[in-house]
């Protein structure tokens, strides 16, 4: 495991480099760095004038404004994270009303989309472009290991992405893209802590930065190192007890990210790793990913574009620690993962484009103990390889109508079978008005563990999710935006986690999911304010979850996630040395399954927690009116409400007890400009 004092003696060896640069830097005027620039890399700048983004290529082949953008497309700026006085990835999609967050296994917080339970795979989440979900069940625990202090902006796809991204992307996909060179030559060093019930909370260090070599030459990398606690709440639980999670909450989280460009050529690495405490047990869980990327970009003619990529993941999704238990350490895992994707776009005039691409990867997993009973179901072994292969491709007509396209994805995997992936789209700009039109077919492909802990009387199926999406959009010049997007999302065998005294832990395919609902984003960004809204609601499929819920239950639909979800942010420079800001959230109750009493052989009982409301206030001050150094002090959860997660199955989990009213002091300077 990574040392915080490595980790500091890197971040302090980072510092003192980029100190080195800074007089360097210092002596070059703006004019040199524009034209040190790549022009096509200009282009594809993704920024108007340091506020709203309008360009992202999560949903489709290329950069294209998110209002012509197929689905329903959103992206979060450094800026609006700022404002809204976001410290984590966790904070940073509450800024996604079609999101909702739940609690997973061993206290993994996970994603819920549109009513629906995201975790193991539904939802894609990358690190510029490269998968970083696990890839034995497919999940993505939102955590600490990618500190927001080196993101650029977010990319978020509400709905069906399996046309572009494959399996692990049925209900959604995020991409958090970091800082390039693209944005301005600069280094900066951070620090935050936080203060809870009278306790320190969490402390992070890091250190980022990007720089221009040349017109065909640029780096940017990041170390970050956090340590704390998750949680220090006080909780009295069922049984009258009283679980402090201040001493059952530590953990430590380390990263580092290099990236590497020249012309077309560009290599990157990401380290990510976090540890942490489970409340309600006696060990812990560690997390390690080492991700290792290739990519080439060329223009083979003046109409034919090329992309070439090659990744390896090497991956301890969620090896037990701290423990001597049997049962755990025979469960722990490993896996190492490449994949190669090539796409060819060609453009034989203004309104028509050709996508076609191919993509592969093969795993290894393999149980890192040998510990009887340590073997694969589906072998009988300690270790298991799958291989995938997919083709797909798109077509696009543009013109005054608008811009329709059509895609299909087919997919083959070894050990879960074959997937199809449709896709038609529609939309039109008209003036300050967009409209979209979709309709898309996804898939969920089970994954290696899914397989393992599936029925043992038949195979476990691909889930299918089929969305139709209409939105209606409004922008005024570059500072106001409205969007609507209504759907109506389809889900065909859900692959759902079930754990009872029964069956114990399995992964069956239910009758159906899904929901309807409306999500809704206000914005204006202005100089000196931004004003951010959003609303999201839903009315869930009403379906009983066969086999995953007690047979005397009257619950339908969803479990541990709100049917609606609100926010609202404002921020102000009241002089150009001092910004405030506040935030209110609101969402409503959630049912779950819990134990209400001691008693070893009673049942769970469905128990409602009420509305919720959250207030957040900060500040940020630039002394000297000097964008080098900023303090940032927030106050979170101004009325100490009890907060708290739930699980989202019927896997009935200890409830995880958020902080109440807590304190943050951010401090960050930047050496190059």
């Amino acid at each position: 495991m990574l040392h915080h004092r490595s980790i500091s003696l890197t971040c302090l060896a980072l510092a003192a480099l980029a100190m080195c640069q800074r007089v360097d830097a210092q002596d070059s005027t703006a004019t040199a760095r524009l034209l040190n620039s790549d022009p096509q890399h200009l282009l594809e700048i993704s920024q108007e004038h340091g506020n709203s983004i309008t360009l992202s290529g999560i949903a489709n082949f290329g950069q294209r404004d998110v209002r012509e953008a197929p689905g329903n497309v959103q992206v979060i700026t450094a800026r609006q994270m700022q404002a809204s006085g976001a410290k984590d990835l966790y904070e940073a999609l509450q800024l996604v009303p079609g999101f909702s967050f739940a609690l997973g296994g061993e206290n993994a917080i996970g994603v819920g989309v549109h009513g629906s339970w995201a975790a193991d795979g539904k939802v894609l989440f990358m690190l510029d472009g490269k998968p970083i979900n696990e890839n034995d069940l497919g999940s993505f625990n939102i955590a600490g290991r990618i500190p927001l202090e080196n993101v650029d902006h977010i990319e978020v796809q509400l709905g069906p992405g399996s046309l572009m991204h494959g399996g692990y992307a049925s209900l959604g996909v995020v991409n958090i893209v970091t800082r390039s060179a693209d944005q301005g030559t600069s280094a900066r060093a951070s620090l935050r802590t936080g203060y809870s019930a009278d306790q320190m909370t969490s402390t992070m260090e890091s250190v980022s930065g990007a720089h221009r070599l040349s017109r065909d030459q640029d780096i940017s990398y990041m170390v970050s190192f956090e340590r704390g606690r998750r949680s220090n709440t006080l909780r009295q639980m069922p049984d009258s007890s009283l679980l402090n999670f201040a001493d059952s909450t530590a953990m430590q989280a380390a990263s580092f990210q290099l990236s590497y460009r020249w012309r077309g050529l560009k290599a990157t690495m990401a380290y990510l790793q976090e540890s942490y405490a489970v409340s309600d047990a006696a060990h812990s869980i560690l997390s390690r990913d080492v991700i290792l990327g290739l990519e080439y970009k060329a223009k083979v003619t003046r109409k034919m574009d090329v992309l070439l990529r090659l990744n390896h993941d090497d991956q301890l999704p969620w090896y037990r620690l701290d423990t001597s238990e049997p049962s755990l350490v025979a469960a722990n895992t490993g896996n190492q993962r490449t994949s190669a994707l090539g796409l060819l776009s060609y453009k034989p005039s203004t309104w028509l484009s050709f996508n076609l691409g191919t993509e592969g990867w093969h795993q290894h997993t393999t149980y890192t103990t040998r510990m009887p009973g340590a073997v694969f179901a589906l072998n009988g072994k300690d270790a298991i390889n799958m291989n995938d292969g997919a083709v797909f491709g798109e077509i696009e007509l543009a013109g005054k109508p608008g811009i329709l396209s059509g895609g299909y994805r087919f997919e083959g995997n070894d050990l879960a079978g074959q997937f199809a992936s449709p896709r038609v789209a529609y939309s039109k700009i008209l003036g300050p008005v967009n409209i979209k039109l979709s309709w898309s077919s996804a898939f969920k492909a089970p994954t290696v563990m899914n397989l393992n802990y599936g029925p043992p009387d038949e195979a476990l199926k691909a889930e299918y999710a089929t969305t139709k999406e209409a939105e209606l959009g409004f922008r005024l010049g570059k500072s106001v935006s409205l969007t609507a997007n209504v759907y109506d999302t389809q889900i065909k065998d859900p692959i759902t986690y079930v754990n009872n005294p029964f069956t114990g832990e399995r992964y069956i395919n239910r009758d159906a999911a899904g929901s309807t609902g409306i999500d809704a984003r206000f914005s204006v960004e202005t100089k000196r304010t931004t004003v951010l809204a959003g609303f999201g609601t839903n009315d869930p499929v009403k379906t009983k979850a066969t086999g995953e819920l007690p047979a005397d239950s009257a619950i339908t639909g969803s479990l541990g996630l709100p049917a609606t979800r609100a926010y609202l942010v404002l921020a102000w420079d009241v002089r150009p040395s001092f910004t405030l800001r506040g935030k209110a959230m609101w969402s409503s109750e959630v049912t779950s399954f819990q134990y209400t009493d001691n008693d070893p052989k009673a049942l769970p009982a469905a128990v409602t927690l009420p509305t919720e409301l959250v207030l957040n206030a900060g500040l940020t001050w630039r002394p000297g009116n000097s964008n080098r150094f900023s303090i940032a002090a927030d106050c979170r959860n101004l009325l100490d409400n009890d907060r708290t997660l739930v699980s989202a199955t019927t896997d009935v989990l200890t409830p995880y007890a958020l902080n109440g009213r807590s304190y943050t002091l951010a401090l960050s300077y930047k050496f190059v400009q």
